[in-house]
């Protein structure tokens, strides 16, 4: 599967079955905020959501930014995967920065 960074659209994507599957993002300074994940039905249950955050959280860690899971799928993968805990934007300050702008 090839995912890819699409700037303009401020998220994460891959053709699949019936379209195209992403998770999007928001930034505030350097906290990332995944906020939706989306697959297109026919493409469901394949493991393609926890590809898309897998490939976010590399992303971000590599880039040095905090992330905020606000998807549930976000959320989901991470307790599956304790080692992105460390990716997380667990500080007060960190997390509200995006709820200022």
């Amino acid at each position: 599967m090839l995912i890819i960074h699409n700037k303009e659209h401020y998220r994460f994507e891959t053709e699949v079955s019936g379209g195209i599957a992403y998770i999007a993002y928001e930034f505030s300074g350097d906290v990332m905020n995944l906020f939706t994940t989306f697959v297109p039905p026919k493409a469901r249950h394949q493991g393609i959501a926890f590809a898309l955050v897998e490939f976010a959280l590399v992303y971000a860690k590599t880039e040095h930014f905090k992330v905020i899971d606000g998807c549930p799928t976000v959320t989901i993968f991470i307790e599956k995967h304790p080692e992105y805990k460390s990716v997380l934007a667990t500080d007060k300050v960190e997390m509200n920065t995006l709820e200022q702008t």
